[in-house]
């Protein structure tokens, strides 16, 4: 049982313990943030709605429940979204563990308690604080509703996590060790955007629900909070629940069971594979890198130093699931972006459909660009690959080449989404001159942003480490708040100007290029060092011999 215990404690803290969430290695730090992220919303909710009762009519009570519901099941879709790699043990816990006297299930119920544990940490605090003031605040049945409350949210929260569970499970399973990984991204991604296109949908159409949900269940019956907003009515209301709450609360309890018999078996099944290829290592061999790739790289990157960073990011991207995590959260939250703005709902008789939206569909690009690009910036402040550092030291690489690799690389990126925007445009229907004016106004916009969030970056990617006070949140939060907006909107406008006048194309590629190499000269200046940085000990040292 004590070695049971330890167990439990070391994996738990394994949820908290890595270099992207860890503040100066104290775990309890990060555990309280975690937890007051996930707590606040519900608490500042609940007293946001204090002057709406006693006189809320029907609907507008039901809209307020399926916020809480909705926020709990986003909430731990997110948690093990961001958790994804450590919802099963890694192949350093088996490398490390496995020698050790210890009985073979001994491993499985310890990781099992922690998980458990971990998802109900955060299934209780975010929810605790909505379920006593929202009654309270409601000023009816307060136990009757408490009970409903509760069970409605708790059951959300508890579905989502165990969806994600099963999905992970599922995939382990069915897939290999490298497909898994080449898979985890993009499933990763898309969850996301799923996840916030929930929280949009609620944003845009959250005062229209009457409509939705007494019409036909057409799209409304395929989106999970729904089904546990009709356990929230069923329990509080009655038989005087809305007829939508019975449907939805029989999907509700179905799914549920079927996720945790899902997770029920697939989580030994891939706890034993992921043991069996820890243990016997990988058996494929290294493929050589394609030789047009490198062709082409070394054609357009003539400095050694740019083109050594240009690999190192490729290879660190790939070979490392917490870079890919942040790229999917952020390449996800730029694809809900982007479908919430192209995609709308509309009455078509007595069922709701989608349709597309002009204005919506021009501001995919700007969207995704700006989220890639951001992404990859905070991507590459991660200090994952400190131990790789004395490489670039001991070579006496310019890191003003090593940054010029780096903005290279996500400039690279920008222009294959650009690419991708444009073919589904095309798919969608555009015409020549439009998707023109998309390609040339989309590379403008990833050299722009590109500039902009590398600009002055003189570090290799991945390779700085944390210097405190160097987070300003509130340009952060100007960046994302007030920035982004206006950015969008004068990027719509211009792409319709320019569709009106293509002519004014060539002067604006002109402009940007001039503008990307005055940049670029500015950037090659010899740099001085941050003050920051002056007496920090954690540089390599050299013994001075040479």
């Amino acid at each position: 049982m004590r070695e049971t215990l330890i167990l439990i404690r070391h994996f738990f803290r394994r949820f908290f313990d890595n270099d992207t969430t860890q503040v100066d290695g104290d775990t309890v730090t990060t555990v309280v943030r975690a937890i007051a992220i996930v707590a606040v919303p519900g608490l500042m909710g609940a007293f946001f709605l204090q002057n709406q009762y006693p006189q809320r009519p029907l609907w507008g009570a039901i809209e307020d429940h399926y916020f809480f519901v909705l926020f709990s099941f986003v909430a731990m879709g997110g948690v093990a979204i961001f958790e994804w790699e450590m919802l099963f043990p890694d192949k350093l816990d088996f490398l490390v563990l496995t020698p050790l006297s210890l009985k073979p299930l001994q491993m499985l119920a310890a990781k099992a308690t922690a998980l458990a544990g971990f998802l109900g940490l955060f299934l209780v605090s975010g929810n605790v604080f909505g379920a006593c003031v929202l009654p309270a605040v409601s000023k009816g049945n307060f136990y009757r509703q408490l009970y409903a409350h509760s069970a409605a949210v708790l059951l959300a929260g508890l579905f989502a996590a165990l969806l994600f569970l099963a999905l992970g499970g599922l995939l382990l399973c069915v897939l290999s060790a490298s497909q898994f990984r080449l898979a985890s991204p993009f499933v990763q991604m898309v969850s996301v955007a799923i996840l916030l296109l929930l929280l949009v949908h609620y944003a845009k159409y959250g005062d229209s629900i009457e409509t939705q949900l007494t019409a036909q269940l057409s799209i409304m019956r395929w989106l999970p909070p729904i089904w546990f907003l009709g356990v929230y009515e069923q329990l509080l209301r009655g038989d005087a629940a809305p007829a939508f709450a019975s449907v939805m609360a029989h999907t509700a309890y179905r799914a549920t069971w079927i996720a945790a018999a899902v997770v029920g078996l697939t989580y030994p099944l891939a706890w034993a594979r992921m043991r069996r290829m820890a243990v016997e290592g990988s058996a494929g061999r290294r493929r050589k890198p394609s030789r047009i790739r490198t062709r082409l790289v070394n054609s357009i990157i003539r400095r050694p130093g740019e083109r050594a960073v240009f690999h190192f990011i490729g290879q660190t991207m790939a070979r490392n699931s917490r870079y890919q995590v942040y790229l999917a959260l952020y390449s996800g939250t730029g694809l809900a972006l982007m479908a919430a703005c192209a995609l709308s709902l509309e009455m078509r008789g007595p069922r709701m459909g989608l349709a597309l939206s002009d204005e919506g569909l021009h501001a995919m690009l700007p969207l995704l660009l700006f989220w890639v690009v951001a992404g990859l910036r905070n991507a590459f402040d991660f200090p994952l690959t400190l131990a790789a550092g004395w490489v670039f030291r001991v070579t006496g690489v310019d890191k003003r080449d090593c940054a010029a690799g780096a903005r290279r690389w996500v400039l690279g990126a920008a222009f294959a989404v650009v690419g991708c925007v444009t073919a589904l445009l095309r798919v969608v229907g555009w015409d020549v001159r439009r998707l023109l004016v998309q390609v040339i106004v989309g590379s403008c916009l990833s050299v722009l942003l590109t500039d902009g969030f590398f600009l002055f970056v003189r570090r290799v990617p991945f390779n700085e480490p944390r210097l405190p006070g160097r987070t300003n949140f509130p340009l952060i939060l100007t960046l994302y708040v007030g920035v982004l907006t206006p950015y969008v909107y004068g990027s719509i406008a211009f792409e319709r100007l320019m569709e009106m006048h293509p002519l004014r194309l060539l002067p604006l590629a002109l402009g940007v290029a001039m503008l990307h190499a005055g940049l670029s000269r500015l950037n090659r200046k010899p740099a001085e060092v941050e003050e920051e940085m002056e007496g920090y000990e954690g540089e390599f040292q050299l013994l001075g011999l040479s």
